[in-house]
């Protein structure tokens, strides 16, 4: 009985990223306090009526990977109450991240009825671009030929595709092509959905839809070709899984967070 509901359910996830949390409560980025912003975003989260069923996080929760960021991560969701899930980013050091979210242990692939999540790890360690690991691509492959029948989201940090930022652009997913041929032969991935380039953002690749999701701390300028800020708020993306197959999504933005951008910083 217990399956046939979840199977009739439509779930909410909620993506937020790229939170850039230093080792102080008080740690400036770009002129914001990035912890601040990101619990001004859980704390809008949880206010809401209905909460969502899990929230991922996709990745650069550290600004430098240090192990006081991701207590301070903890602490925060560990508050909300919302289970939740992660993966790593260019910025986070995987092994510290393993130790500080230890609560909630990485997950590579999740059932919420139906429907299967999957987290692909794109970081590189020592790069700022992504790129996926041949155990990445086959664990992906393994996974959608063994219910082909059953809809997917993936969830990553580094973009397939470009965005339409050039500085951004360079950084995306290197082998991208090997991963559009394993979305495109499986037919069953409804939609990806990446961090790392702090804007919202939505394009076609592989047959499936492509989501970016808005910073928790701040937001680049878009189709900047060099690196820029933007005036946009943090804010998060809402992922509605519907029991027949379809997806609905969207963004949302803090309405006032008391930070000012920082317009002449030249990078993060």
């Amino acid at each position: 009985m217990q399956n046939n509901k979840a199977s009739e359910k439509t779930w909410r996830l909620v993506q937020i990223t790229d939170p850039h949390i230093g080792p102080s409560r008080d740690y400036c980025l770009a002129g914001v306090q990035t912890y601040e912003t990101f619990r001004q975003v859980l704390a809008e989260l949880g206010s809401q009526k209905l909460a969502p069923d899990m929230i991922y996080a996709t990745g650069d929760i550290a600004a430098n990977g240090a192990p006081e960021a991701y207590e301070l991560f903890a602490q925060q969701m560990q508050f909300l109450e919302i289970p939740y899930g992660w993966l790593p980013g260019n910025h986070d050091q995987l092994t510290i991240m393993e130790e500080g979210l230890s609560s909630a242990s990485y997950w590579p692939m999740l059932e919420m009825g139906q429907w299967r999540v999957i987290s692909l790890n794109t970081s590189v360690p020592g790069k700022v671009g992504g790129a996926l690991a041949q155990s990445e691509l086959d664990f992906l492959e393994q996974v959608l030929n063994a219910e082909p029948d059953k809809p997917v989201i993936v969830f990553l940090h580094h973009p397939p595709l470009p965005v339409g930022c050039d500085w951004l652009d360079r950084q995306r997913i290197a082998n991208a092509d090997e991963l559009e041929a394993i979305v495109r032969a499986s037919g069953n991935v409804k939609a990806v959905f990446s961090g790392h380039v702090h804007q919202d953002f939505a394009g076609q690749w592989a047959g499936c839809d492509v989501h970016t999701a808005p910073s928790t701390c701040f937001q680049f300028l878009p189709n900047s070709p060099e690196f820029a800020l933007s005036d946009q708020s943090p804010g998060y993306r809402w992922i509605d899984l519907r029991p027949d197959g379809s997806i609905d999504t969207g963004v949302e933005f803090l309405k006032e967070t008391g930070q000012v951008v920082d317009h002449k910083a030249v990078g993060y």
